[in-house]
């Protein structure tokens, strides 16, 4: 038996009736600890804490090492790219998702397909001749991609919403709907996107979609993290998980960006409290993908990014049957060689007496299934 099947908070998640868990969720919505009166958002738990800006500054330009990513790239220590597999992507089953790259997915489930924090350009930055650079492809871009459905945009950093991504797919996809957070209409908008709904923590939107049999209920979900496209909009727009439910019940969740317990003034190693309560009102959840990198130096990046041990926290919490690592393998964000979240999660599954193919990951372009 898993750990997570053995811990008290996990089975009470998978085994309350539907009006407990709307009970819970409307508990949960009516919290808006995490509204500051100025219009912008927080992480309202003690797990969340993260350097000033001038230390952050200093451990950059002085502290940070980034041999050991540059290093492994150098020694081609990077994911594989392989090419989509159109056989699986045209006929797919039960629930299953393909890894673009980095934090990109196109999940398939009960005859939809949704496109998560698409990013297809070479640099995530404000502009392509500066800024993070990818070391691997994405398995395709636009042109490539069958019929989408559903866009989901997690949040607005740079690595997760793209502005030559999303323009490009405004333009193939015309009537897509698309899933965002709070402050994200003005954007999404901007590029051309014409049908988009803006969640806040916990809120649901139920939705029929042409070609398929019943209804799709997609949830905005609570993450620790932060968001900024600029020097003056920290924390203005909001950020999120997601879950996407069919009308077979089968579930997905998507985590976007997040962290789970800082290591900067967390004396109490306090942990982020949403996962288990996702857990409980969504779980147990039959396909996961949970970020696992970009989390070195973790002094600096613990408030914002799991690391793979704090991920499998994460898969525990919300009752995940299978995860998949992803937000690794394509940009230099941080300073872990770029093969060490694989490795990482592996040894932590097994810590926590997981299989190690229950949460493990893909080479860029594969396809998951789970029927």
């Amino acid at each position: 038996m898993s750990a997570a099947a053995s811990t008290p908070e996990t089975a009470n998640t998978t085994t309350l009736g539907t009006l407990d868990r709307e009970s819970l969720r409307q508990g949960f919505l009516k919290d808006k600890s995490h509204h500051l009166p100025n219009g912008r958002f927080t992480n309202p738990w003690p797990s969340f804490s993260v350097p000033s800006m001038p230390t952050l500054l200093y451990n950059f330009l002085f502290v940070a090492d980034n041999n050991p990513v540059k290093k492994s790239i150098a020694e081609g220590r990077v994911p594989q790219v392989v090419p989509l597999d159109e056989a699986k992507i045209s006929n797919p089953s039960g629930v299953q998702m393909s890894w673009l790259g980095h934090a990109s997915l196109l999940v398939q489930i009960d005859g939809a397909t949704v496109l998560c924090d698409p990013v297809f350009s070479e640099r995530c930055s404000p502009s392509q001749w500066f800024g993070p650079k990818r070391f691997t492809k994405p398995a395709c871009q636009v042109d490539d991609l069958p019929h989408v459905d559903v866009l989901i945009i997690s949040h607005n950093h740079y690595d997760h919403l793209d502005w030559n991504t999303l323009t490009q797919v405004a333009k193939k996809y015309p009537d897509i709907r698309v899933f965002s957070t709070l402050g994200n209409r003005p954007i999404l908008e901007s590029v051309g996107f014409k049908d988009v709904t803006i969640g806040d923590w916990w809120e649901e939107f139920d939705i029929n979609l042409p070609n398929t049999n019943g209804q799709f209920k997609f949830a905005c979900t609570p993450a620790q993290h932060m968001t900024a496209r600029g020097v003056l909009d920290r924390m203005a727009t909001l950020w999120s998980s997601w879950v996407i439910q069919g009308p077979s019940g089968r579930k997905f969740f998507f985590s976007g960006d997040t962290a789970y317990s800082s290591t900067y003034k967390n004396e109490d190693k306090a942990e982020c409290p949403a996962f288990k309560q996702i857990g409980q009102v969504y779980g147990p959840i039959d396909l996961s993908a949970i970020a696992i990198g970009a989390y070195g130096p973790e002094i600096m990046f613990s408030g914002m990014h799991v690391n793979p041990e704090q991920a499998v926290r994460i898969h525990e919490d919300v009752g995940s049957k299978k995860s998949i690592g992803i937000h690794w393998g394509a940009f230099v964000l941080t300073s872990e060689p770029a093969d060490e979240p694989p490795q990482r999660l592996e040894a932590a599954m097994e810590a926590r007496g997981h299989p190690t193919d229950e949460f493990t990951v893909l080479s860029i372009g594969e396809t998951v299934q789970v029927d």
